[in-house]
């Protein structure tokens, strides 16, 4: 049996697609961040002292997808929470 085959559904599985953006805690909602594992460990690599870090993960993010400028704020935590999980 395929998905095709599938009455009960409707063939409505065929169309759905997974989310796979990456999730952050922002603010208290989850945002979307594309590529923030690449961010992640291209941020890591570069060997910044940790005061430089904050800035330097919301400039890529910034790079890659829209961050109003009235929640910059808010990223910056929720970005060096995540490194710092990731990384220590």
């Amino acid at each position: 049996m395929t998905v095709a085959d599938c009455k009960k559904c409707d063939n409505s599985l065929e169309s759905f697609q997974m989310d796979e953006t990456p999730k952050l805690l922002v603010n208290g909602r989850e945002v979307g961040i594309h590529a923030l594992d690449d961010i992640m460990k291209d941020v890591r690599s570069r060997g910044l002292p940790e005061e430089e870090l904050g800035k330097a993960l919301l400039d890529e993010v910034k790079r890659r997808d829209y961050v109003p400028s009235s929640v910059e704020k808010h990223y910056l935590p929720a970005l060096l929470g995540e490194y710092k999980r990731r990384y220590g």
